[in-house]
């Protein structure tokens, strides 16, 4: 998308500067040369138009905070907000995670993701409108899914998320899969923001890579995936190690 909004922007520029050379008066074969000047200039200034539409639609973001434990939370959302100052404000910013409610339907106020887009609200300024609260996965493929599913609507094509990197080659290893499938084209594509790695974390993320990697292989598709329980092995690993 870049090198086509590039070459628009290129060819704007010619067909503006071709079109002043024409700026003469006097006879009336000078005036169909002036009128040939206008309609050089028209296409440039619709070229240089194209040209801004199709790099401000190139370069839609969301930077993701996907929920785990507290310690991740804090580590991610620091980093993603730092992200997201640098980027100009220009992004969205997704909290990926499930809202648990009480028996009411309420949100608890106690809830993970509620944190987070409350801190993103009181600490940090943002407003509603920059924020996608995604609120019903719970592991990160279906981070991954429903993220997607949220992004697609508002024609977002990248997705910066802020993890750490063992997490990160599953985001990869599910985008990849994804692409395969056609529930995102070739043009989508997923960054890290890095976060610390603790050798713990890179332990579980090794193990969860390879537990993601046999889910997806044993299944139909990756949503066919996303309904496999991870299972007693999965729920220890989460114990044992404690994380997300």
């Amino acid at each position: 998308m870049k090198r086509v909004s590039l070459f628009f922007l290129i060819v704007g520029i010619i067909l503006i500067i071709s079109s002043s050379s024409f700026y003469v008066t006097g006879s009336v074969i000078v005036e169909s040369i002036f009128l040939k000047s206008n309609y050089l200039l028209f296409a440039g200034i619709f070229s240089l138009i194209l040209s801004f539409f199709l790099n401000v639609k190139g370069s839609l973001e969301a930077i993701v905070i996907p929920t785990g434990n507290l310690e991740s939370d804090k580590k991610r959302t620091s980093v993603a907000m730092d992200e997201y100052r640098n980027s100009g404000e220009k992004s969205y910013v997704l909290v990926s995670g499930a809202i648990a409610r009480d028996e009411d339907g309420r949100v608890k106020k106690d809830a993970q993701p509620y944190q987070i887009y409350k801190e993103l609200r009181e600490k940090y300024g943002l407003k509603p409108k920059d924020m996608i609260i995604e609120g019903k996965s719970n592991d990160t493929l279906e981070n991954f899914l429903y993220s997607v599913k949220k992004t697609n609507s508002k024609g977002i094509n990248q997705l910066d998320i802020a993890t750490n990197k063992t997490q990160y080659w599953r985001f990869k290893m599910f985008e990849k899969q994804a692409k395969e499938e056609g529930i995102i084209g070739d043009s989508f594509n997923i960054r890290p923001i890095y976060t610390k790695e603790s050798f713990g974390e890179f332990l579980y993320g090794v193990l969860a890579l390879a537990k993601d990697y046999f889910r997806i292989k044993s299944s139909d598709s990756l949503v066919d995936a996303s309904k496999k329980s991870t299972g007693s092995f999965g729920n220890f690993m989460k114990r044992f190690f404690k994380r997300d």
